[in-house]
């Protein structure tokens, strides 16, 4: 009898055990899922400029996240070329151009004379604007994103919206299946949509457009945030090595938009901080209006700060412009934070912050401080090897377009002439090693049938040669040479300057932490899905990183 109380005393102990560890999971697993998940790309944002900014960032901006969040220290891009179409949809798809197809902003079409941009669409309608601008889509994105599989894991429950003020920077993040992406038309100053998503705009953004707010940004004088001597971060405001979007101004502070408002050329908030602080308004209306996180069911907010590419582009990433705008975002990017702590609660969404791309220096600038560097130029490049096509082989036509580092070929007149593609591809190759500038050159045998591994260069081209989109050639330039005006700078290459970018993630289920440890883009997707519980995105094979989020 005895023996008999014993063991029905232990089944139930044991009974209440598993029941008290059932529910103890349950609560773990509910109380780690976010109600909401915010990405945010900074485009054209080098890793250093946390650190070189750090003593003058604020408390509740890029410091908040990286004190109170897990950062990824030595995140690269893996794949070449690094620009902001491919940056933003290997975010959010966890895949390389070679598979997602986005395999630049624009490229070449194969066998004809035109190009194409990754997000134009003739088949939708341009939504809240009478001009093109709208005809936009994901449709040549051929992998799911994070938010594709959120909403097919919630059967359409979950919302997902995505703004930024270029088009492809709000489209790819969003994906196929989102409620809407907004981004911004020059023409008219307002946020602007696609019929792919909608057939009106939602009634808050068409009350926030009639605000006009853009032109009450441009009727600010950008002059620096703090007295111009602080900014020793940065080399002297007045420089030979910047360019302006409008030549008539001079390269240095104050700038004044009074002209652009009156010709109304508005889009030149872009190459504003203040541009960062107009998207933050859209972002915030969006979130607020759309009930973003109120719910159980987790939604998705993909949120582009497009203004420091632009800024990048034309000073350079040793200016006091570029300084102050990062300071500026500091503050833009703290605001948000304080309103998501209202909005939606301090404990119930998680952000992950990264960028799509970093920055080359000004070649001019390095050569000045004796640093190898230097320029190159296409068109001369084409010239050149075209003379070389109708010396060997007769007929320099064979060479149809130069494109993201890349040599197409006629491949029709090559058929009608009877030459070996494989042969003549591994000639040009030769000779393209041979000119000034250029460091590397691979046939498309090598690119489609090689079996490259790591981050060495081979791999990262190979990882974006897409095998029905791109050309018969992939080369590199030389580290710090660039086809570019010889002041302000670009990005595309497979070198530091141009992949090394930040990755924080930040609050629901993120524990405070960093590594050095190598981390590649596409990790990102998958991290946060498993976040979410949800399916992976479909093309996708990297490694999560949720096990650095684990208790140690």
């Amino acid at each position: 009898m005895k023996q008999f109380l014993l063991s029905s005393v232990l089944i139930a102990l044991c009974f209440c055990s598993a029941l008290l560890s059932a529910q103890q999971k349950t609560a773990i697993n509910k109380s780690t899922k976010p109600k909401l998940v915010v990405g945010i790309v900074v485009d054209q944002m080098r890793n250093d400029y946390i650190y070189r900014y750090w003593s003058r960032y604020g408390q509740g901006g890029f410091k908040r996240l990286v004190e109170n969040g897990y950062y990824f220290k030595n995140t690269h891009y893996n794949y070449i070329p690094t620009f902001t179409g491919p940056g933003h949809c290997s975010i959010y798809t966890g895949a390389t151009p070679r598979i997602h197809g986005i395999i630049a902003n624009d490229w070449h079409i194969k066998g004809s004379k035109q190009s194409s941009y990754c997000v134009e669409d003739s088949s939708v309608q341009s939504i809240g604007v009478d001009n093109k601008s709208g005809k936009m889509s994901p449709r040549k994105q051929m992998s799911s994103t994070i938010g594709d599989e959120l909403k097919m894991s919630t059967n359409n429950k979950a919302k997902v919206f995505a703004v930024a003020l270029k088009d492809r920077s709000a489209i790819l993040p969003a994906g196929h299946a989102a409620n809407a992406a907004f981004w911004f038309d020059d023409e008219s100053g307002n946020f602007i949509s696609s019929s792919w998503y909608l057939n009106q705009l939602p009634d808050w953004l068409q009350k926030l457009n009639a605000e006009k707010k853009c032109l009450s940004y441009l009727a600010n004088t950008w002059s620096p945030l703090y007295p111009i001597n602080t900014y020793t971060n940065s080399i002297q405001d007045e420089n030979p090595y910047e360019a302006v979007p409008n030549k008539k101004l001079s390269s240095t502070f104050n700038y004044e938009y009074k002209n652009y408002v009156e010709k109304k050329s508005v889009g030149i908030i872009k190459a504003t901080p203040y541009g960062n602080s107009l998207t933050n308004d859209v972002a915030m209306a969006c979130i607020k209006n759309e009930q973003l996180g109120k719910d159980d069911i987790c939604d998705l907010f993909c949120l582009s700060y497009s203004s420091p590419d632009i800024v990048a582009h034309s000073y350079g990433p040793r200016s006091v412009e570029l300084e102050d705008l990062f300071l500026r975002l500091d503050k833009d990017i703290e605001n948000l934070l304080n309103f998501l702590d209202a909005e939606v609660g301090k404990d119930n969404y998680t952000v992950f912050l990264t960028a799509d791309h970093g920055g080359a220096d000004v070649p001019n600038h390095l050569k000045d401080n004796k640093i190898s560097a230097g320029y190159t130029k296409d068109n001369q490049l084409k010239k050149e090897i075209k003379n070389y096509l109708g010396q060997i082989y007769g007929d320099s036509l064979l060479l149809e377009n130069i494109s993201n580092e890349q040599l197409f070929l006629n491949e029709e007149r090559l058929m009608a002439a009877k030459i070996d593609k494989n042969v003549l591809e591994a000639n040009l190759c030769q000779f393209l090693l041979k000119q000034s500038g250029i460091a590397q050159a691979y046939p498309s045998a090598v690119l489609s049938n090689g079996a490259f591994s790591g981050n060495e260069y081979r791999a990262l081209l190979q990882n974006g040669f897409n095998l029905k989109l791109s050309g018969n050639i992939a080369f590199m330039y030389s580290p710090a040479y660039m086809d570019y005006a010889e002041k302000g700078t670009t990005h595309g290459s497979g070198y530091n300057y141009d992949t090394h970018v930040p990755l924080i993630f930040y609050g629901n289920g993120i524990p405070k932490g960093h590594t050095f440890e190598y981390t590649a883009i596409t990790q990102i997707a998958v991290t946060v899905c498993e976040l979410l519980q949800i399916n992976q995105p479909n093309s996708s094979t990297a490694q999560a990183l949720n096990d650095y989020f684990k208790s140690k």
